[in-house]
């Protein structure tokens, strides 16, 4: 019979899946407690949250959205939630892994989807939030800026013309 705190664990990690925008398996093998903590706080600040869980807790949490992995999780494996940006904590992660080379992605989710490894790279590559907003706005604006400088150059030239004409009179 499972435990209640178990069960209230897969629970809130259930939850927690279905509310976060994407999700990450985390392998963190290697770092220590310290680490693990500052690359939380990492994570939290780029928008994300990241815990560690037992795999079978996992593996049940994944089962309740309807998520099947195609194998069993081994070794210490955290989660990471990117609750209000999709891709900002995790490439925080990554930036860790490039570092120290001791984290790595096991698996992606997205839109309640299990994505692979290959996947999940491609996902890691996409701009952030932000910087698709600043991107569309700079596109939105350029043209914008475009028509009034040549409204203004007419408006300037018909000026000019005019004072050359007004300093030829006198």
């Amino acid at each position: 019979m499972p435990n209640q705190a178990k069960v209230q664990k897969v629970e809130e990690i259930t939850q927690k899946l279905t509310t976060a925008k994407s999700a990450a398996l985390v392998q963190y093998q290697g770092l220590t407690a310290s680490q693990v903590s500052e690359l939380r706080d990492k994570v939290k600040a780029a928008g994300g949250v990241l815990e560690v869980n037992k795999n079978s807790l996992i593996t049940r949490a994944l089962e309740n959205i309807g998520i099947k992995l195609p194998e069993v999780l081994t070794g210490p494996t955290a989660i990471a939630y990117g609750v209000t940006d999709e891709i900002n904590g995790f490439k925080e992660i990554d930036k860790v892994n490039n570092d120290k080379k001791v984290t790595s992605f096991k698996y992606g989710i997205y839109d309640k989807k299990l994505l692979s490894l290959a996947e999940f790279q491609k996902f890691l590559t996409l701009p952030s939030k932000s910087q698709l907003i600043s991107q569309l706005l700079g596109g939105l604006q350029n043209p914008l800026q475009r028509l009034a400088y040549a409204l203004r150059f007419n408006q300037t030239q018909l000026v000019m013309v005019l004072d050359a004409i007004a300093k030829k009179g006198n």
